[in-house]
């Protein structure tokens, strides 16, 4: 099972902006990247890196 990641307060607060029905896969998707890069907490860098990751990736219209 993998470790608990825990989120920093301004994370936190960022992810709340999330719609509410997209919260649960961002949270997911985000703890993810996280232990990706060995880290047990997702900081407000770690989550604009992974914001940044999923931007760059985005299909173009």
């Amino acid at each position: 099972m993998s470790e608990a990641v825990t989120w920093s307060t301004e994370a936190e607060a960022k992810l709340q902006e999330v719609p509410f029905w997209g919260r649960f896969l961002v949270r997911r998707e985000v703890e993810k990247f996280a232990r990706g890069l060995n880290k047990n907490e997702v900081s407000i860098d770690v989550y604009n890196l992974a914001n940044q990751k999923w931007q760059r990736e985005k299909p173009k219209d």
